[in-house]
């Protein structure tokens, strides 16, 4: 009987504390505010004014394809990549273009 007494007391300890818990956590939950996520924007390059001259640098592409040996390839558009190059008190765009085949 005293094993019977003493299991109903901690069976009682325990469930005023689990009912603590519950409290606890529903407090905790209603302090809790919803935020709208943030977006991290990835930082885009101007691109340098048309007033500046252009020099236009062409890097020749292979006309034929190595692997296969095959024949005249067709050009598909350019690759630019432009770079700001300092002469004194002069400034100038140079243009690198690769060819796509």
């Amino acid at each position: 009987a005293r094993l019977h007494e003493q299991m109903e007391l901690t069976f009682e300890e325990l469930e005023s504390t689990a009912t603590e818990d519950e409290i606890a956590a529903e407090q905790a939950a209603a302090r809790t505010t919803e935020v709208a996520p943030y977006v991290r924007k990835r930082p885009t390059r101007q691109p340098f004014p048309e007033h500046l001259p252009r020099e236009r640098v062409v890097e020749p592409a292979p006309a034929a394809c190595h692997c296969c040996g095959g024949h005249r390839l067709r050009k598909l558009g350019e690759d630019i990549t432009e770079t700001l190059e300092v002469v004194p008190r002069q400034w100038k765009v140079i243009q690198h273009v690769r060819e796509k085949f």
